[in-house]
């Protein structure tokens, strides 16, 4: 009952927020400026959604070589549904990771939780350096400390995989911090993080490409640097448990994020509406994966 009672605290916080924007921005012309996006450019990024997803289901398989490629796909899509209904990206994470366990009963539980983490954390790294390229390189438009600010980023980035692949896991972990450090030894390599980085840099630019093609036919024209700078800030403001489906802090990101960058308010927040459509559509998947086949790897 607590669960569900902390999920349902959840929506309001969503509603109030895409209330307070929907103050600055009228809802009558961003519905207009919906119906005039084509059914090619929504086709293209329905394609480049989920051959983004497909890719981290690939990534997924790098520090799970044994899980086969469709049931990697199958967990990456319930970890959209749960990323979806749940609280914050990250209760999808958590959720893929608990049926990847059940799934793979004959392995360790620690050593396919430590994967998932690293898997999530190399992704965000990558996304982390995409985000902080953009930064560097449009520093003039998003302010004089951008180069200053995506150096820290890098460096801190660098830092946190740097620690998870050196430093011992911290005692508090108990058998969990055991089971990870012999996981690591075991598996990770600098060829096996250079290959997880690469997939997670490939994902990065086709989740940008899909907020290029969308913005792009909303009249949205910013460099690929400043996208990534866009996309790179609300992936990270979307990890936050505080909101469902990311309602309300994708709103108000895109519209204050792109209207610093002097694009337009009612495209802005369209360009959000379209964007939880793909990630309401990425939960149908998962739903519809869920029912479609067992929990095995």
């Amino acid at each position: 009952m607590r669960p569900a009672l902390l999920i349902a605290a959840k929506l309001p916080v969503g509603a109030a927020v895409l209330a307070v924007v929907l103050t600055r921005v009228p809802l009558e012309p961003v519905l207009a400026a919906l119906a005039g996006v084509t059914p090619q450019a929504l086709i293209l990024a329905v394609v480049l959604f989920f051959a983004a997803h497909a890719v981290n289901a690939l990534k997924l398989r790098v520090f799970l070589p044994e899980l086969g490629v469709w049931p990697a796909i199958r967990f990456t899509l319930i970890g959209l549904l749960y990323g979806a209904v749940l609280p914050g990206q990250l209760a999808g994470d958590a959720v893929k990771a608990v049926r990847l366990m059940r799934a793979m009963q004959g392995g360790n539980a620690g050593h396919i939780a430590a994967a998932v983490a690293l898997d999530k954390v190399v992704g965000l790294f990558a996304l982390m350096v995409l985000t902080a390229l953009g930064l560097g390189i449009e520093a003039k438009a998003v302010g004089p400390d951008a180069a200053r600010i995506a150096s820290a980023v890098i460096a801190l980035a660098a830092a946190a995989v740097t620690a998870l692949i050196v430093l011992p896991p911290p005692a508090w972990l108990g058998r969990f911090g055991r089971a990870f450090l012999i996981w690591r030894e075991a598996h990770v390599s600098a060829p096996v993080m250079l290959t997880s980085l690469a997939y997670g840099l490939v994902f990065n630019v086709l989740s940008i490409a899909v907020f290029v093609v969308l913005g792009n036919v909303l009249g949205l024209h910013v460099s690929l640097a400043a996208w990534a700078v866009v996309v790179g800030l609300v992936s990270l403001a979307l990890l936050l448990p505080v909101t469902i489906a990311g309602v309300g802090l994708r709103d108000a990101g895109l519209v204050t994020l792109l209207g610093a960058l002097g694009q337009d308010a009612k495209a802005a927040l369209a360009l959000s509406f379209l964007l939880l459509a793909l990630t309401l559509l990425g939960a149908v998947a998962g739903f519809v994966a869920d029912l479609a086949g067992r929990d095995r790897a």
